[in-house]
């Protein structure tokens, strides 16, 4: 996640705003030109804001934010509240592990996290929730369309697969698995008609109805795999782990 601290100078009048960023462009310390034109409770501190997620001043400045812009006046620049020159101070970028990279196609992240498409129309309007994506198309090239930072996408996606928790294992890997003696506790949550078609043995059966039951006669620090073969039910089932 990226974190900023910035200060800013604010007014409802336009005739401060450029008289303000003549005042910054002859020479004037951004402290002195707060105090003679910003009308911002922040005038007290010199304009300092203080540290906010990147989004909050993004949304302002309409622009990706990045460490080349440290120290740089940006503005004047018009919001709904009225008019803003912006300076950075500090950027601070807190990196979030996971399997989501700017390469990564869109398909396969999708597989890799199911809540993927609906996820990203919610936070960011990209693509509607029904809609797939093209063969070629990457996070980055969809963000890029969609004119979304690239980082503030990752930064969620990796977030929250993380809390979910969520990985993906072929039967081919737990087949792998179970014959080395790590036996996890196998959890159908398929329907009726599909485990007629094929299930596995020693795997147990578990539904919004009995689910308190089932989970109750394991250990919680147990190893648990949920057999999904869509592979799109599994965030619906884990609240119950």
């Amino acid at each position: 996640m990226i974190r900023v601290r910035a200060s800013q100078i604010f007014t409802h009048s336009m005739e401060d705003v450029v008289a303000a960023k003549k005042l910054l462009d002859a020479g004037t310390s951004f402290e002195e030109t707060v105090e003679k034109y910003s009308t911002c409770p922040s005038k007290k501190n010199g304009g300092d804001l203080g540290w906010m997620p990147e989004g909050n001043l993004q949304s302002i400045m309409g622009q990706d934010i990045s460490e080349d812009k440290l120290g740089e006046i940006i503005g004047p620049v018009h919001s709904q509240y009225g008019y803003h020159i912006l300076r950075i101070s500090e950027i601070e970028i807190e990196k979030i592990e996971g399997p989501f990279t700017p390469d990564l196609a869109m398909e396969e992240a999708n597989r890799i996290f199911p809540e993927l498409h609906s996820l990203l129309f919610k936070q960011f309007r990209i693509g509607m929730p029904v809609t797939p994506y093209k063969q070629e198309e990457t996070i980055n090239s969809v963000c890029k369309n969609h004119n979304v930072s690239i980082q503030s996408a990752l930064d969620v996606l990796n977030k929250e697969f993380s809390e979910k928790n969520i990985s993906i294992i072929s039967c081919e890997e737990l087949k792998k698995q179970i014959d080395a003696g790590n036996k996890p506790v196998l959890l159908d949550i398929r329907e009726s008609w599909e485990r007629d078609i094929s299930k596995i043995e020693g795997s147990h059966i578990i539904n919004a109805e009995n689910n308190e039951h089932v989970l109750s006669s394991f250990q919680k620090n147990r190893e648990m795999v949920l057999i999904d073969w869509k592979q799109d039910r599994s965030p619906s089932f884990q609240k119950w782990l």
